[in-house]
């Protein structure tokens, strides 16, 4: 399993919390439902720390992870995990005979309402998230800012509501003073800082090429070179009045580092604004590069898999002449939505380790592969639809899978 540094960092502080909160000796005698409550309150307090950390995008995580896209995976079931967690929390609390409850003071019944407020406000907010594809992209960047607020909500209900003295200096309270820091501190980094301080590269759209009806191809011209590998990506922030200046994820299409290719097809708000909007000059910023599509750590036999628009990283290690035999597979719907075709034909009849199948679902059968035998030693390289990669995931043994999935929001 290529993420267990991830799981297990993931593993590892949730079996902690859970560890400290149960040993731990509360400042009285509680009732075994309260002291169960704290329980699972502790882990949806770990839990959203581990959302908000892990939406950093700091590289050492998705090394751990394999894969930024693992690392979003991870951090869209941590929050399910937590929202289970803080309604469990919320039905115990009320399951403490009332007789224990009435021993808190005022400060602690503020504690508690403002737990009732953060526990309401994640449902909301969380649930709006999920239903993110039915909101446009700046909305749902709005909701995840909006989450700030109860979650501080949470974390001051956790220590001025809870029987455990988190502010002493015990394994149970050191623990929660370095999640609760480090949470709202990723909070905050992302909300305020990340977008104005952490795309280091600059430059400006320098040639754009419309490909066809929907897909458009820029070429951007850095203020200094981006070190990069074939397969990865970047985030992209345009700064182009009538184009929004949220940053994109795009994978890098070609280039040599001073110049960078992205090719993108609009399929939402952003990238059509910049389909029908977008103008040489118009200043950029990038982060990253992301990513391990890795074809040199490939075996020297390689099926690559592509979906759509999903052709994009293929494009750039086919630029550098690889010596590897590769066998593509280019899946489209339609030949009005194929890209790059006179390119991958041109390059397949120059170069006999190289074979191009173009696929046009509209005329024939979608691939399938557990109908076809696999050669041992090969590596397989898919990017596309999410659909997709569930589609072969199922049927291709994941120790030769290497894949990449829309699936940033």
């Amino acid at each position: 399993m290529k993420a267990y540094k991830g799981i297990l960092f993931i593993l590892f502080s949730m079996g902690s919390s859970a560890l400290f909160w149960y040993f731990s000796t509360p400042m009285e005698p509680i009732h075994l439902l309260n002291k169960l409550s704290h329980l699972i309150g502790g882990l949806a307090i770990t839990g959203l720390f581990l959302v908000f950390f892990l939406a950093t995008r700091i590289k050492i995580l998705e090394r751990w992870f394999n894969g930024l896209e693992r690392v979003y995976f991870y951090h869209k079931v941590l929050a399910i995990l937590s929202l289970g967690l803080l309604i469990l929390h919320g039905q115990l609390q009320k399951m403490v005979p009332d007789k224990e409850l009435m021993q808190q003071t005022s400060l602690n019944e503020f504690a508690k309402e403002l737990g009732e407020f953060a526990q309401y406000g994640f449902i909301i907010l969380i649930v709006l998230a999920f239903i993110a594809k039915f909101l446009k992209y700046e909305h749902w960047r709005w909701l995840h800012r909006l989450l700030l607020v109860p979650y501080t909500s949470g974390i001051y209900h956790a220590y001025f509501s809870s029987q455990y003295d988190l502010l002493q200096p015990t394994p149970l309270g050191i623990f929660t003073a370095l999640t609760t820091i480090i949470g709202f501190m990723s909070a905050l980094y992302m909300l305020t800082m990340y977008q104005d301080m952490f795309f280091p590269y600059t430059g400006h759209i320098s040639a754009l090429q419309r490909l066809n009806t929907h897909v458009i191809e820029l070429e951007l011209t850095l203020s200094k070179k981006l070190d990069y590998r074939p397969g990865q990506f970047i985030f992209l922030k345009i700064f182009q009045d009538g184009i929004e200046k949220a940053p994109h994820p795009f994978s890098i299409s070609g280039g040599n580092g001073e110049k960078v290719v992205v090719t993108m097809k609009a399929v939402g708000d952003f990238t059509q604004q910049v389909y029908n909007r977008i103008q040489v000059k118009s200043p950029v910023a990038l982060d990253g590069p992301y990513g391990h599509f890795d074809f040199d750590n490939g075996s020297n036999q390689q099926i690559w898999i592509a979906g759509g628009i999903g052709i994009t990283p293929f494009l750039a290690y086919l630029q550098l002449n690889p010596n590897k035999k590769i066998d593509l597979y280019y899946s489209f719907h339609g030949p009005d939505t194929v890209i790059y075709k006179d390119f991958l034909q041109d390059y397949a009849q120059t170069n006999d380790h190289f074979t191009v199948t173009f696929i046009d679902t509209t005329q024939e059968d979608r691939l399938i592969f557990d109908v076809m035998t696999i050669p041992a030693n090969t590596s397989i390289f898919i990017c596309g639809p999410e659909k997709m990669i569930k589609q072969f995931k199922s049927s291709i043994p994941s120790s030769h899978i290497e894949w990449e999935a829309f699936t940033f929001r």
